[in-house]
């Protein structure tokens, strides 16, 4: 039965990633760990999300919206990678992945959302590819605007300066990067040589700093100098994400044509509201000089009655709607 298969909805993938968002490739990377049988639709309409947000996990009646949320129930169905480990080591995917969120998810929504130069050129643009219109003119604000309130908030009640937070937050990153670093070491995944949830959280963040064009990458810079870090996450795509050369080529095919169209995208906008101004135009006039419409002036003193002045016969109008309703459902 439908209702028996796992569904998956995340964000669509790019720059060789399969989904560009961080929090989707963690939930990607957890289920191909643990080898879940789930159904992944890559989408961007937002509409098909109760949280506005991906990724949302569905199965049966249970919709989880959070990537904690679809551990936890992927665990409950015994589905996870995590059963092996020790309470000890539990107990440290815990403070890691606290740690990840904590120090380095406010940098990396400030790097994506915050940074302007990376914010036109690279991130409202894609977001404007993959979320249809017209939501495509609201959904990237609306993402800018809470990723400042994840960042900003925090240390509103302190008598800082922005420029004092974002050096923090900076710091912070580098931080978390050297402690994961460190705890990596020379192992093949965090915990020996199978992956993890921390595994996953991990690629999840780093991935999409890695491999994305982002002009004002310092955490890029820092992270290419952990070595273990950057291989990690090559292993991790390579090994469970694997590349096919047909659906790359078409994957390149379909965002070059639509990356073109962004290109013109003031332009094009500007030009279809014209064509819908002049068809308009077009419509009255034609409308007035075959008849179908017809205004009587008639002098005030001339008037001795209201039916000396006649009203438009708007029944004249019916066939031209009843055309465009024809063309409309056709």
């Amino acid at each position: 039965m439908a209702d028996d298969v796992i569904q998956m909805q995340v964000w669509r993938g790019n720059w060789g990633l399969p989904s560009s968002d961080p929090n989707c490739l963690a939930v990607l990377a957890y289920c191909k760990f643990s080898g879940v049988p789930v159904r992944i639709r890559k989408t961007g309409n937002t509409l098909r999300s109760p949280s506005g947000a991906f990724p949302i996990l569905r199965h049966r009646a249970v919709t989880e919206t959070k990537v904690s949320g679809i551990f936890s129930y992927l665990r409950k169905q015994r589905w996870g990678s995590d059963f092996e480990l020790s309470n000890k080591q539990g107990a440290d995917v815990i403070a890691y992945s606290s740690m990840l969120e904590e120090k380095l998810l406010p940098a990396i929504l400030h790097l994506w959302w915050i940074d302007s130069k990376t914010f036109v050129d690279v991130t409202r643009p894609w977001y404007a590819k993959i979320v249809p219109f017209p939501l495509n003119f609201y959904v990237p604000g609306r993402m800018q605007k809470e990723a400042w309130m994840r960042v900003f908030l925090p240390n509103n009640g302190a008598n800082i300066t922005t420029s004092e937070v974002e050096a923090k937050i900076y710091r912070d990153a580098r931080e978390c990067l050297n402690h994961l670093s460190y705890k990596l070491g020379d192992k093949e995944f965090f915990f020996g040589k199978m992956p993890t949830s921390l595994d996953a959280l991990v690629f999840g963040y780093l991935a999409p700093i890695l491999k994305a064009p982002l002009p004002n990458n310092q955490i890029q810079n820092h992270l290419k100098g952990c070595d273990n870090l950057s291989n990690l996450c090559d292993k991790i795509l390579r090994r469970y994400f694997p590349p096919t050369s047909e659906s790359d080529s078409k994957r390149k095919q379909e965002d070059d044509k639509k990356m073109a169209q962004n290109a013109d995208f003031p332009n094009r906008q500007r030009n279809m509201i014209l064509a819908a101004m002049f068809a308009l135009t077009t419509m009255v006039g034609y409308a007035f000089l075959s008849g179908l419409i017809q205004i009587d002036f008639c002098e005030e003193k001339a008037i001795s009655s209201p039916s000396e002045c006649k009203a438009p016969d708007f029944e004249l109008l019916d066939p031209l709607f009843e055309d465009q309703q024809e063309e409309e459902e056709s």
